[in-house]
């Protein structure tokens, strides 16, 4: 099968997205099938080249940033995939066509689907679906204008898949008759292996990982330590994973605590470099105000840790209080010093905690998210050909 992506977002730039489509097309490589990558030029980054067998195309785009793309950067990628998508096409001869975020990658696929009769999949991923508060709050016109265009593309789609159920009942709210398939993102559990951690009451490590930008919710947890300090039995260190334009004010913030002693930013972290991260940790949190579904809270539950993150769309389905860790009200600075300093001072719970999240991970590995993907693929191209 010859599989054709679009996504504005593919590593090294970008976020969870983009992690997508790499593990998602590096596991249709290796079972066979052909994968073009049509993706965003930045910087120097090489306009064509191959990796993990997938062929990559850059098109030309405005982005100024790997870590946050603004809107009318998006629309440039909107014009350059519709334009260069047609010859790609052309070239290629794709079965079918995924594509990431309905808005702005589905506007190529919507225009082959007219004019070459290709089947396409949509893929949501979370803010290219409508809400009511979005984060920037200068969204909410931007989803009023577009949401014709975008019920357009979901509904000529052969299938449209939400990565959480949460996202999906978002998404009804902009077209509740569509037939929407969950499909949750992955991890490649071998390279998360649980191990027995000790148990550590020396100097209890915390993780987060993300961009550093607004909503990934950092100045939430970084204003809760003062609150941790007071009341945790044990000493506890924050590790901060990830590179973005917020990270001069979320270091000013820490200086104006004087909570510097606690909190360690660690900039981007190789892949290969980022299970041993979670390995060394003892609790992950992630205060985000919105999420498709965070595939570092699968990682982390791949690793075996207990997490204190956002109750938002796409975390709802992988934490369930009390089990494998505690969910708080995005913001909430009192909930978040809580339910850490719960995980701090009761070590035997913490470790309860980190076996549950490793059980409930299982059925999350990349090969059986990419084995439901082909399945997909494999009807919409049987619709075509009884067409």
């Amino acid at each position: 099968m010859k599989i054709l992506m679009f996504n504005y977002e593919f590593p090294p730039i970008g976020g969870g997205g983009g992690w997508v489509t790499y593990f998602l097309g590096k596991h249709f490589v290796s079972v066979g099938h052909q994968v073009t990558v049509v993706t965003s030029q930045f910087q120097d980054l090489p306009v064509n080249e191959i990796v993990e067998g997938m062929n990559i195309i850059r098109v030309p785009t405005l982005r100024k940033s790997p870590d946050v793309c603004a809107v009318h950067e998006m629309m440039t990628y909107v014009v350059s995939s519709t334009y260069y998508g047609h010859s790609i096409a052309n070239d290629f001869h794709p079965d079918i066509v995924q594509v990431f975020f309905g808005i702005p990658s589905g506007f190529c696929a919507y225009w082959l689907r007219k004019v070459r009769k290709l089947p396409y999949v949509v893929f949501l991923g979370g803010r290219d679906v409508p809400r009511i508060n979005p984060d920037p709050a200068c969204y909410r016109w931007l989803y009023w204008l577009l949401k014709p265009v975008i019920r357009s593309i979901w509904r000529s789609a052969d299938q449209v898949i939400a990565c959480s159920y949460g996202l999906k009942q978002l998404a009804m709210q902009t077209d509740n008759k569509l037939p929407i398939t969950v499909l949750p993102d992955g991890l490649e559990l071998d390279r998360f292996v649980h191990t027995n951690r000790p148990l550590n009451s020396s100097c209890i490590r915390i993780l987060t990982v993300g961009r550093l930008i607004p909503r990934k919710g950092f100045q939430y947890l970084i204003r809760a330590v003062p609150k941790i300090i007071q009341s945790a039995k044990y000493p506890f260190k924050i590790e901060i994973i990830g590179d973005g334009p917020y990270q001069v004010e979320l270091k000013k913030l820490v200086h104006q605590l004087r909570i510097g002693v606690y909190i360690q930013f660690s900039g981007s972290v190789d892949y290969e470099e980022l299970p041993r991260k979670y390995h060394r940790s003892d609790i992950f949190t992630l205060c985000s105000s919105a999420e498709g579904m965070p595939l570092v809270v699968l990682e982390a539950m791949g690793a075996g840790l207990p997490i204190v993150a956002s109750r938002v769309q796409g975390i709802e389905d992988l934490v369930t209080y009390g089990e494998n860790g505690y969910l708080v009200s995005a913001g909430n600075i009192e909930e978040i010093a809580e339910k850490i300093v719960a995980l701090i001072n009761q070590p035997h719970k913490r470790l309860q905690m980190g076996r549950a999240s490793y059980q409930k991970v299982q059925p999350y590995d990349w090969k059986n998210i990419a084995e439901s993907y082909l399945e997909i693929y494999q009807r919409s191209i049987g619709r075509k050909i009884e067409q």
